[in-house]
């Protein structure tokens, strides 16, 4: 026992006292060598120096490693000594091309005169637990292994070079009538940037997603269920809401899932494609509800609304805020199984590298330039319809005292306008700063206060369009309605609800059905 302390705590002081030579991947168990007298581990037929190797406890053990790779050019190939990938798992094989290993090496994308046998200390087995692969067949993926041991991967997306810690190559075939070719086994780019953000910042951003779906969903339904607030504005904000709550569980679960999720699979293709339409489709219905409030200050004319028409051009709406989206996403599909396409060509790369776009160039060109196209329409159609308001100011005056319902009416959409002014700076300025930010780049830690007000989103809309004093009574209302309780009313003096079996100004209406008027909530 007493010797297992001592043991223990020889390596404790190792531990705190001196920082490894290596990492971990970068090492190999030298237990079974032998140590000589100057501190050397002879250990394979290659000998260790006491600088490039260190012990570590494992399983009540002490074993030693040795760090290869100091002094020398490691090369990480997938499977072991003598053995090939085939069919997922490595088998011995007596090809030529593995005995002994030695892929070509280039200098850039010129041959170089240098063997790999030669020149690379080989690792066997992947640097890490995740990785997407590049297969050569493939004609538009190329591999090309520098003389520094660095990979350059020529790809639909791009060409990437990646640390020798960062991939491990082979020479696979799938029968012996194809002559075998060379694959790589490429990790996730999460895994080799060391700067990379916490995964703490993902799981955050993804609780606060499904935090902010219960507030959208409770704006739906509270404008779902009340006649009232189911006009053309009503429907519009629901139709905006639906989008966000289809996609924001959609994006968490990738935030959760980040460089975990298999590559290429149908359901990370799926997830893919279910957040982008439905991201699109909120923005298309924004765009919407602002141009909808240019239309009405454009041409100004005061009076009633109409139910039936009002539907007409919800139906139009419609037709543009999921048609285009959908059409987008079609052509986003399309180019994601095109193949042959030349290289220049930019492609979403959906599952390469990630369930997302494979990077931000991807990303620009599908989502964010038509999410910029509409930002920019929104602040035109805000400026041009404050504009608009402003130069009315004095016909509102004269409204005042001649027409009341008319000015009355002027009064609630200048309402609108300026909650959707509040919705369009929560949501558009800040993806116009998200835009920003892929440009600039950098960790996420630096542009929290966006991603925060991004996810807040849900509880922003909730307070802007519910929770408002007369939404509340309209509420109250359906529910003592429901209740089969008497109806409440406003006293206009003290403000205080009332019990009433008569209607109200919110609930009364024409006997022609085409002159539907309710008071307009926003």
């Amino acid at each position: 026992m007493k010797n297992y302390l001592r043991l223990l705590t020889h390596v404790l002081l190792i531990s705190w006292c001196a920082c490894n030579p290596c990492t971990r991947v970068e090492s190999v168990d030298i237990s079974a060598g032998v140590l000589l007298e100057n501190g050397s581990v002879i250990y394979d037929g290659l000998e260790y120096p006491k600088s490039t190797w260190y012990e570590e406890l494992a399983d009540e053990l002490v074993k030693r490693y040795g760090c290869p790779c100091i002094g020398r050019v490691c090369m990480w190939k997938c499977c072991g000594p003598g053995q090939t990938p085939f069919n997922g798992s490595c088998l011995d094989t007596g090809l030529a091309e593995v005995n002994p290993f030695n892929p070509p090496v280039y200098r850039g994308r010129e041959p170089s005169n240098i063997t790999a046998y030669g020149t690379f200390f080989y690792m066997h087995g992947h640097p890490c637990i995740d990785s997407y692969l590049v297969d050569t067949a493939d004609v538009n993926e190329e591999l090309f292994i520098q003389e520094n041991g660095t990979l350059m991967e020529v790809a639909i997306g791009g060409t990437q070079w990646h640390l020798p810690t960062g991939y491990c190559v082979d020479m696979k075939y799938h029968n012996n009538s194809v002559a075998p070719r060379l694959v790589a086994a490429v990790c996730f780019p999460e895994e080799n940037v060391s700067t990379d953000d916490s995964p703490l910042l993902y799981i955050a951003y993804a609780v606060g997603l499904l935090l902010s779906v219960p507030f959208l969903l409770a704006t739906f339904l509270v404008y779902a269920m009340i006649p009232e607030l189911r006009n053309l504005h009503g429907m519009c904000l629901m139709a905006y809401c639906a989008g966000l709550i289809v996609a924001f569980p959609f994006l968490a679960y990738l935030k959760l899932h980040v460089g975990r999720i298999g590559v290429a699979m149908t359901g990370c293709l799926v997830v893919a494609f279910i957040v982008y339409y439905a991201f699109q489709t909120s923005f298309f219905w924004l765009n919407v509800m602002c141009f909808d409030i240019w239309r009405t200050f454009s041409g100004y004319r005061g009076g009633s609304t109409n139910k039936r028409r009002d539907n007409k051009r919800f139906c139009l709406y419609a037709i543009y805020a999921w048609g285009v989206p959908a059409i987008l996403t079609a052509c986003t599909a399309g180019m994601q199984f095109s193949d042959n396409l030349p290289s220049h060509i930019v492609v979403p790369g959906f599952g390469s590298r990630r369930c997302w776009f494979v990077n931000w160039l991807s990303e620009f060109v599908y989502f964010f330039t038509p999410v910029l196209f509409l930002v920019v329409s929104n602040v035109i159609f805000f400026s041009v319809t404050a504009h608009r308001i402003r130069s009315i100011r004095q016909e509102t005056a004269i409204l005042k005292g001649a027409e009341s319902s008319r000015s009355d009416k002027l009064k609630k959409d200048k309402q609108r306008y300026a909650l959707y002014l509040k919705l369009f700076m929560v949501m558009g300025v800040n993806w116009t700063v998200e835009l920003i930010s892929f440009a600039v780049g950098g960790s996420n830690w630096y542009w929290i206060v966006v991603d925060i007000s991004n996810i807040a989103l849900g509880v922003v809309i909730f307070f802007i369009f519910v929770w408002k004093k007369k939404v509340r009574g309209l509420v109250q209302k359906r529910f003592r309605h429901m209740l089969g309780m008497p109806p409440v009313a406003t006293d206009s003096r003290t403000g205080r609800w009332t019990t009433s079996s008569a209607p109200t100004e919110d609930t009364r209406i024409s006997a022609d059905e085409t002159a539907i008027r309710l008071k307009d909530m926003h």
